[in-house]
């Protein structure tokens, strides 16, 4: 088994994301000792945020660090089954986010679920088909408060 950066690295679904957290320089963090939850969305989900939108986030390391802090719960391992018996969990940027069940499946905010419970060495990942546009909203606005 293979730590959080090194599994999204490996899988093909990531490029994207393992881009920007290389941007940034998070990959160390990805790799440490954990325990975490990391919310991954795929290179789709990058794709599908308007331009100039996506031009904005992706060329600003200092958004791009908040909104890697928003997909990541520190000091937890949480499955799917425990996000959703909480409901409601606290990231690291210290942004709460929705996790429930819908008619479209396990959601994170308005993201679907595409794959949970991938097991890492220092935690866990949950792959996502969008971005959660609160969570962009939300690391605009602490990104803005700076």
């Amino acid at each position: 088994m293979a730590n959080i950066f090194g599994m999204l690295r490996d899988d093909g679904r990531f490029s994207r994301l393992i881009d920007i957290i290389q941007t940034i320089g998070e990959e160390k963090t990805l790799q440490g000792e954990g325990p975490m939850t990391f919310f991954a969305p795929v290179d789709s989900a990058w794709d599908a945020i308007p331009e100039p939108n996506r031009a904005m986030i992706l060329h600003d390391k200092q958004m791009l660090s908040h909104l890697i802090d928003f997909f990541t719960i520190g000091g937890h391992k949480c499955t799917l089954d425990a996000l959703l018996a909480k409901n409601v969990v606290e990231t690291v940027e210290g942004a709460l986010i929705a996790v429930r069940k819908t008619d479209k499946g396990t959601q994170v905010d308005e993201a679907v679920v595409l794959e949970g419970n991938m097991e890492a060495d220092n935690g866990i990942i949950h792959v996502l088909d969008s971005v959660p546009f609160v969570t962009l909203a939300q690391a605009f606005e602490a990104y803005a408060a700076e």
